[in-house]
């Protein structure tokens, strides 16, 4: 028997389509084209419109409507050719989905590269669709090879991409490559990968091998530099090989952590704990424990793996409280006291301060020995009451409750204030429901005659005890407590905020208890506090109770749910669908209700109960029916986004009666209000042809109704644009509308098509007239996909064509550099930068457009000129950062910032030098310009301040910086007369601006500016303040660089004094516990050394480090030995050290 005509299979099709839901109609088109393979395939050509070649397809007129409501059959429309695609993929028709590969409708195109591996497209294919492919399809197709298995096609095509579109481009398909091919192109790509993740998986030890050779080939003076580079490519390669990467950052460390790494600190705790440990305990631990990476489970692998550097590190984090307390909380309570006890072994007492989160997180018996000891060192120190009650409080019940007791009740409101939480929380820290309970009571009989803000203390302590300390037998004195409580005259917020977060508290607890005591205590507390049990908030039920047990919770609610009910009050039963989540799904009776609060209760009851009702369905397919349910009983639910998002996503044959002239009006949708379907652009494509235009008519209606405000008005055009087809009509029709927010709508919409690139010449249109500020912008997003053959010649007309607005042709600039091949680009961007009569701001805007096109001759000569250029053109050389420009171009691009800092113009000058230090690692000159600059008498303060800077920074981060500011500063401090003070004050600004410099080379070129300075006896302030920052405080020379400083203050005790201050200040962020071991000695040294400065740096040692570490033994009597000292000036600066 003969076929069908398959025009008239494939209408049969789609109108045997049409009245499914959009699963089932999914399911059905799957079914067909697995039972029909051969017959669907000739439907293909009818559904495409006839076109055998991949394309738009043939638009038609709009369908008009069968007798059965169905759509006539249009060829060629966005709907059709969606099928045609799906059953494509589904027949496995190579060469269909082969040749819609670059398909300009996104739909067709996105399950065509999805299909493409799975129906074996042949390689050749993609080379096809990616000859002349607009920007985004582009993108498309080498995401696909990336993440596919095609390597010999990515060898092939990758060197073609970098040669065409650059770079970044091409790094794009490196995780598609062969070993051989990343291994060769990504030393020179590695700046612009942006995928790391995905080169990584595929390719880590390439890069890892790469970042080694980057890191290895770095001079010292240039490693943070690379770091900054190499950094997010080594957090990548870490995830697959921590351990090596850990080895680069012990053999390569940088001046500071790297920052990419921090997240990467769990990693590195799993395979290698001790490492890691040595690195919590050295100069990088504040910043690791900064960080927030040092989480519970890190610090519990940490805590297993035990050992010296374990110990290490708790030494290092003693007078961290916090730091400390995480750790110890990370251990088990038995090995916590040891672990405290080696923590502060060596250390002084210190002063009389309680620590109450350290102390609970010790065992009670080390907690209470540790109270005893601050209590009576506060008691014997004098201390203030509450300082030795705060220390009792953490001692056993027995022996503190009475002295605790007594404090309540003194005769100073404020005094009791603070009293009852020591009270409340030395029972709670016994973990005894007894002890609780007798604080309830005592709650229970005084508060009542209390002032509120003592009320409000007592309760919000009372709060945050745990809920499971309260037994049921003291629910009648929290009922007297609470009632008291609210029923005060002076009630307050605070005091109304603590009893509602007790309730709440207790709630969460015995919600799953069978004994229901406490649960009625935290209702009716509820409900005296607000009137209603609507507030109730049982938290994550769903992750505490163990599997059924959500349905003994429900047994011991069910009384207070149904008296609710009764009232109308569906508040718990909403509490407890949000806090059993998912489990809600066997609950027969919950659902229930929901439902009947659907039924009967008010407005914003019923939508609160559709939500959960439909989250509760036990399937998607539940879901479903139950919103057929709600519709049938109240169609406005519609209005409402969890029945929307069913109806949109899934039961889209029940979208007709929504898309209508007359709104659902009812319940929830006000009669007479406007109202438009909301739906996401992505969701449009589930839809029926008809529903589509539809739902554009719809808006298109609403776009032109005046009544509404022009907001509602161009929101509704902004839609109407995600409508394939008629969504492009209508952004056309209004583009051209007089009413400016209007028309501005409409080219905007044009951009967010379901073909923008079609709309890239009606746009650039616009680039002379008042809408251009709208238009041209709209351009460059609908650029993305329109073919770049297309684009040149538009945007030639922008950037060089009479009639346009600078915007438009800065704007332009930016396109076709991003959207045109480099070679093209650059030329254009030339010719444009040379044009006769050309805008600075356009001459500008090529400049800075030229970044990735360095490798392009024609890019080359416009940044030669722009560098000795007009001020606008200089200006936008210097935008440009090192880490964007390849590493071939960056000794270049350096000399091109060079040249802008060495113009006469100061403004531009200032900007140069501010960026020059970014660019001196791959400039040799860059370091003796600016300290040229930093130099010459005559330049402006601006520019000598900037120059100075810069300097310093180059100094520590280039090859011979160091050489180029020591070469600044000899001939600054050469400068006789009264030209000297000028240059005086260069020396001061440089030296306060490297004595902040941190790292070992940052210490390096202070050390060696500092001896250059001890030259000039007139800038020896200057030169000590330098050695004193170049001190490695805790390395073998510690000592001898002291005695170096010391040496410079014969004879200047004034400047003795200054610098005793200032190593003080050197000493403030180092580890006292280790640096306190090292130090000591010297500091004895010190103190017995001849001349005045010795003695004064050894008062500053022992001041410093002392009261760091609790004035241990040795450091208290070397204080009292200096107290004693033969000098006076000694004598009064150890006498006015404050010992505890």
């Amino acid at each position: 028997m003969a076929r069908p005509d398959p025009a008239a299979a494939a209408a049969r099709l789609l109108a045997d389509l049409d009245p499914l839901p959009y699963p089932e109609r999914m399911r059905r088109l799957a079914r067909v084209g697995q039972a029909r393979r051969g017959e669907v395939r000739e439907w293909l050509p009818a559904l495409e419109g006839g076109a055998a070649a991949p394309g738009p397809g043939r638009r038609w007129g709009r369908a008009r409507r069968e007798r059965d409501g169905t759509d006539r059959f249009v060829p060629g429309r966005a709907h059709e050719r969606g099928v045609a695609v799906l059953l494509a993929s589904v027949t496995g028709d190579t060469a269909w989905i082969a040749a819609r590969l670059a398909d300009p409708d996104a739909f067709v195109r996105g399950h065509a590269l999805r299909a493409a591996d799975a129906v074996g497209v042949p390689d050749a294919a993609f080379e096809a669709a990616l000859t002349d492919a607009p920007r985004a399809v582009r993108r498309a197709l080498l995401r696909a090879l990336a993440a596919g298995r095609r390597t010999a096609l990515a060898d092939r095509l990758v060197d073609g991409v970098r040669r065409d579109w650059g770079d970044a481009e091409a790094a794009r398909l490196l995780p598609g490559c062969s070993d051989d091919v990343v291994a060769r192109l990504l030393p020179e790509v590695l700046y612009a990968v942006r995928a790391l993740t995905a080169l990584a998986k595929r390719h880590h030890g390439v890069l890892l091998d790469v970042v080694t050779r980057e890191l290895a080939a770095a001079p010292d003076v240039l490693r943070d530099a690379c770091w900054e580079r190499c950094g997010a490519a080594l957090a990548a390669g870490a995830e697959h090989d921590p351990l090596r990467a850990l080895d680069l950052l012990e053999r390569y460390a940088p001046s500071s952590f790297p920052s990419q790494l921090l997240p990467r600190v769990g990693v590195f705790a799993a395979v290698a704990p001790d490492r890691v440990l040595r690195l919590l305990a050295g100069e990088w631990g504040a910043v690791l424990r900064r960080s927030g990476r040092l989480t519970r489970s890190v610090l519990r692998r940490l805590a297993r793996h035990g050992g010296p550097g374990l110990t290490a590190y708790a030494r290092s984090v003693a007078d961290d409280s916090a730091a400390l307390t995480q750790l110890l909380a990370a251990h088990p309570p038995a090995a916590r006291p040891a672990l405290y006890a080696a923590a502060v072994e060596g250390r002084g007492p210190g002063a009389a301060t309680v620590d109450s989160g350290l102390w609970d997180v010790l065992p009670r018996r080390a907690a209470a020995d540790e109270a005893r000891r601050v209590a009576a060192r506060a008691r014997a120190e004098g201390a203030y009451w509450t300082t030795v009650l705060a220390a009792e409080s953490h001692l056993p019940c027995a022996e503190v409750r009475e002295r605790l007791v007594a404090a309540t009740r003194r005769p100073v409101a404020d005094d009791r204030a603070e009293a009852w939480p020591f009270l409340v929380r030395n029972a709670a820290r016994s973990r005894d429901a007894a002890e609780v309970s007798l604080v309830v009571r005592d709650m229970a009989e005084r508060l009542a005659n209390e002032q509120d803000p003592v009320r409000a203390e007592a309760l919000y302590a009372l709060s945050t005890v745990r809920p499971a300390l309260f037994d049921p037998g003291a629910v009648e004195r929290l009922d007297r407590i609470a009632a008291d409580a609210v029923a005060a005259r002076d009630c307050s917020y605070d005091t109304r905020d603590a009893l509602g977060s007790l309730a709440l508290a207790v709630l969460r607890e015995h919600a799953g208890n069978p004994r229901t005591e406490l649960v009625g205590w935290g209702l009716r507390t509820l409900t005296l506090l607000t009137g209603s049990t609507g507030r109730a908030d049982f938290g994550r039920l769903d992750r505490a109770l163990r599997r059924g047990q959500e349905h003994a919770v429900y047994e011991a609610l069910r009384p207070w749910i149904e008296a609710g009910a009764e009232k109308a009050d569906y508040g718990l039963a909403f509490a407890l669908a949000r806090a059993v989540g998912r489990r809600a799904r066997g609950m027969a009776a919950l659902q229930d209700l929901l439902w009947r609060a659907i039924l009967r209760g008010d407005n914003p009851t019923a939508a609160t109960a559709i939500g959960l009702w439909l989250d509760a369905a036990p399937t998607p397919a539940e879901r479903d029916d139950r919103v057929a349910r709600v519709l049938a009983r109240e169609p406005s639910a519609a209005a409402l986004d969890p029945v929307r998002t069913v109806l949109t996503h899934r039961r889209t044959d029940l979208l007709d009666p929504l898309l209508g002239a007359r709104p659902p009006y009812g319940r929830f949708l006000t009669p007479g209000s406007a109202w438009t379907l909301p739906a996401a652009p992505g969701v449009v494509r589930r839809w029926t042809a008809r529903q589509q235009e539809a739902w554009a008519r719809q808006l298109g209606a609403a776009v032109a109704d005046e009544k509404l405000p022009l907001a509602e008005r161009a929101a509704a055009l902004a839609r109407g644009a995600a409508v394939p087809g008629a969504g492009a009509d209508l952004a056309r029709q209004w583009s051209a509308a007089a009413d400016v927010r209007l028309g501005e709508a409409g080219l905007a919409a044009l951009a967010h098509t379901d073909r923008p690139g079609d709309a890239v010449p009606a746009l650039l249109a616009h680039a002379g007239d008042e809408r251009a500020r709208v238009a041209v912008y709209a351009a460059g997003r609908a650029s993305r996909y329109a073919a770049p053959s297309l684009l040149a010649g538009p945007l030639r007309e922008v950037l060089t064509g009479p009639g346009v607005k600078v915007t438009s042709r800065k704007e332009a600039a930016r396109l076709v550099a991003a959207r045109l091949p480099a070679a093209t680009a650059a030329s254009l961007l030339r010719e444009a930068y040379r044009a006769p009569g050309a805008h600075p701001d356009v001459r500008a805007a090529c400049v800075a457009s030229c970044g990735g096109l360095l490798g392009e001759a024609p890019a080359g000569e416009l940044l030669a000129d722009a560098a000795r250029g007009e001020p606008a053109s200089r200006f936008a050389v210097l935008r440009m950062s090192p880490l964007d420009v390849a590493p071939a171009h960056r000794e270049r691009y350096a000399n091109l910032v060079c040249d802008v800092g060495a113009a006469d113009d100061a403004e531009a000058a200032v900007l140069a030098f501010g960026v020059l230090p970014r660019w001196a690692p791959w400039s040799a000159g860059a370091a003796e310009v600016l300290g040229a600059a930093c130099a010459d008498l005559a330049r402006g303060r601006a520019v000598w301040q900037a120059a100075a800077d810069g300097l310093v920074t180059a100094a520590v981060t280039a090859l011979r910086g160091d050489e180029a500011l020591c070469g600044a500063l000899a001939s600054l401090a050469a400068v006789p007369g009264e030209a000297g003070l000028g240059a005086r004050r260069r020396v001061e600004h440089v030296v306060a601006r490297l004595v902040v410099r941190q790292g070992a080379a940052g210490r390096s070129v202070a050390r060696r500016a500092g001896e250059l300075l001890t030259s000039y006896e007139d800038f020896r302030p200057q030169a000590v303040r330098l050695l004193v920052a170049a001190v490695e405080v805790g390395g073998a020379r510690v000592g001898p660089d002291l005695e170096r400083v010391a040496e410079l203050h014969e004879g200047r005790p004034v400047l003795a004094g200054a610098t005793a201050r200032a190593l003080a200040e050197r000493l403030a962020g180092v580890d006292a516990s280790l640096a306190g071991a090292a130090l000591l000695p010297v500091a004895r040294a010190l103190a017995a050394g001849p001349g005045t400065a010795r003695p004064l740096f050894a008062v500053s040692l022992a001041q410093t480090l002392g009261s760091r570490t609790g004035w241990p033994a040795p450091w208290r009597d070397l204080l009292t030995d200096l107290r004693h000292h033969a000098l006076p000036d000694t004598r009064d600066a150890a006498l006015a050290v404050t010992l505890p």
